[in-house]
């Protein structure tokens, strides 16, 4: 009588013995490279997004100038009519410092206190254009949102994720390393990335 060939049965669990602890210690170190290229992407991102922010920012302060330097002139040479109707031009000289957000279909200027609320400027086109400047340069504004923090016309600093709930989050000019652990884009605490 001929013999079949195969395995046995301790044969076979010893493989998938052998499978399973191959997976056990390679999912937890391809999810931490997965991470590492997720968040490396995003401080990328944050970089070109950083630039872009201070070409624009730039551009708004010479637009701004002339009506900054009616709103601060403390000598009494304009009316307050005149420093109201100044007041309404601005939109990045009207805060010392703010935080711009964009998340990924709209863009917001956020409250510097807490970077969560939102302000409702006088000339939401200017915010509009603002972040369609940022955007013409950043071309992944449709998949990636982010933060920028502006202080008297300077890019302080930038943070960015594929979304508002993601861990994975970059920055600039301070680079990230690991996940937010429990932070969003919106509620990223900047301080530490400041130049």
């Amino acid at each position: 009588m001929k013999r079949k060939k195969g395995f046995t049965l301790v044969e076979m669990i010893v493989v998938l013995a052998i499978i399973g602890i191959l997976l056990a210690v390679l999912i937890p170190t391809w999810s931490y490279f997965v991470m590492r290229a997720n968040v490396k992407s995003q401080n990328n991102y944050s970089k070109v997004i950083f630039n872009a922010a201070q070409t624009q920012t730039t551009r708004e302060k010479f637009y701004e100038r002339d009506y900054f330097n009616i709103v601060s002139d403390l000598s009494g040479k304009y009316s307050t009519a005149e420093k109201k109707e100044a007041m309404n031009h601005l939109v990045i000289g009207e805060h010392e410092e703010f935080y711009a957000y964009w998340d990924g279909r709209k863009g917001y200027i956020l409250d510097n206190k807490d970077g969560v609320t939102k302000i409702t400027p006088k000339d939401d086109a200017r915010v509009e254009a603002y972040f369609k400047a940022i955007n013409k340069v950043f071309s992944h504004s449709g998949e990636t949102v982010y933060k920028i923090y502006v202080k008297n016309y300077m890019v302080m600093s930038v943070c960015s994720g594929r979304s508002e709930g993601t861990e994975d989050i970059g920055s600039f000019p301070k680079n990230q390393d690991g996940r937010s652990h429990g932070d969003t884009v919106q509620t990223y605490d900047m301080s530490d990335i400041k130049l």
